[in-house]
């Protein structure tokens, strides 16, 4: 076991140093002159133009400014953002890791509740279904329909519904409300759980069949052990798999939240980013997410070796 977390830890260290050279490259090459946009339709003096090209290294090549990056990137530097411009003169932009260590704690919230919530609700609804306590098929119907409900519709959904009509909840989490977090947490996990739910009850099913289940149902153990520890821990397996390749939509859907109930996270701060052009700021929030996604993933696969030794390559 200790060796396959090794080797999963290389693996990530690879994948991170190739997501920040890929996603650097990308964004750095994006058509526009990012400076050029601070001066709107005005045209730029040309020495304070030159000025902040050469305070952000853009006059650089692209190779020297991946060096740099890097650099900086290994002794906690993560960059700036671009500048704003009061006249004529120049305000610094953000701190990349002040931004991150703002919005960072409200996502991280949003999502560990969107994991806590499919994980809680989908694998006791599918395990239950399966068990025959619950109709499996009501289970059956009503994943189908959160599987077929895009994060988006869900979102606005909800606001509309219990933000918007009954004012049962407020509109963001600015003024630190818990209350705010509910509905995001609920819209983000809602097609995920759907899955999980849809997982856990087919396999659960077929696990009740097999052989060594049946034997403990001849001892006269009881459903509920039958089920919590012999049946459901091969059945999470999947489920864990299922996490893990799930993250990267989940932070998609995190965006989209974020943005439909103003949550002030790192996906609002990314669409931030994008309308104003801000090329470093991108970067380095799109790195935060990449990272959060490929570590959630060797998380995920460590768990799921250590549920289940057969996913261990080198054991076998």
């Amino acid at each position: 076991m200790l060796a396959f977390a090794v080797r999963r830890l290389v693996q990530t260290l690879l994948s991170l140093w190739a997501a920040v050279t890929l996603v650097f490259v990308a964004v750095t090459q994006l058509p526009g002159d990012p400076v050029r946009a601070l001066f709107g339709f005005r045209p730029p003096p040309p020495e304070l133009y030159a000025r902040i090209r050469s305070d952000y290294h853009l006059d650089e090549p692209l190779l020297v400014q991946y060096g740099r990056y890097l650099r900086d990137l290994l002794t906690g530097d993560w960059g700036q953002g671009l500048p704003t411009l009061r006249g004529e003169a120049v305000v610094p932009g953000p701190a990349v890791v002040d931004v991150v260590g703002a919005t960072a704690p409200v996502s991280a919230v949003l999502l560990a509740g969107a994991v806590a919530l499919q994980l809680g609700v989908g694998v006791v609804a599918g395990a239950l279904a399966a068990s025959g306590r619950w109709s499996g098929t009501s289970v059956y119907a009503v994943a189908t329909l959160l599987v077929g409900t895009p994060v988006v519709v869900a979102a606005y959904l909800l606001r509309f519904v219990f933000v918007s009509e009954l004012t049962w909840a407020p509109y963001n989490g600015r003024a630190g409300e818990p209350a705010a977090y509910v509905l995001p947490v609920i819209a983000l996990a809602a097609l995920s759980t759907g899955y999980v739910a849809l997982i856990t009850r087919a396999e659960v099913g077929d696990t009740l069949r097999s052989p060594f289940v049946q034997a403990a149902r001849g001892r006269g153990l009881s459903v509920r052990r039958v089920i919590g520890v012999h049946a459901l821990r091969p059945a999470l397996t999947p489920v864990m798999t299922f996490v893990a390749a799930n993250a990267g939509q989940l932070v998609v859907g995190l965006v989209v939240v974020e943005g439909v109930f103003g949550m002030p996270g790192i996906g609002n701060a990314i669409l931030g980013a994008i309308e104003g052009r801000d090329r470093a700021l991108l970067v380095g929030l799109t790195m935060v997410v990449i990272a959060a996604v490929i570590v959630a993933n060797a998380v995920a696969d460590v768990a799921a070796a250590a549920l289940d030794p057969r996913v261990r390559p080198q054991e076998t």
